[in-house]
């Protein structure tokens, strides 16, 4: 991956919808097995993991942040940007 495609995920995960974001990241908790304790073990506040999860929050992990969880449990980060039918 060269500079350009690094800008263009980053933008691209800046610009994706906070509910998406959220929702994808349940789902790869689940899919992946990944418990708030896991995330909180990265080095993470477990009140901003929790606010991640959370539907009432506004609260989504920053890029770095989600590519950290991405490279620690195998998945691409642009598993975070993917539109799920409701």
């Amino acid at each position: 991956m060269d500079q350009t495609e690094i800008l263009e995920i980053i933008n691209q995960y800046n610009s994706t919808d906070r509910q998406t974001i959220k929702a994808n990241l349940r789902r790869l908790m689940i899919n992946y097995n990944i418990k708030p304790n896991n995330i909180t073990e990265l080095g993470f506040a477990r009140n901003n993991v929790y606010a991640w999860t959370n539907q009432t929050s506004n609260n989504i992990p920053m890029f770095e942040q989600a590519l950290k969880i991405a490279s620690k449990y195998e998945f691409s980060i642009e598993e975070f940007l993917k539109q799920l039918a409701n």
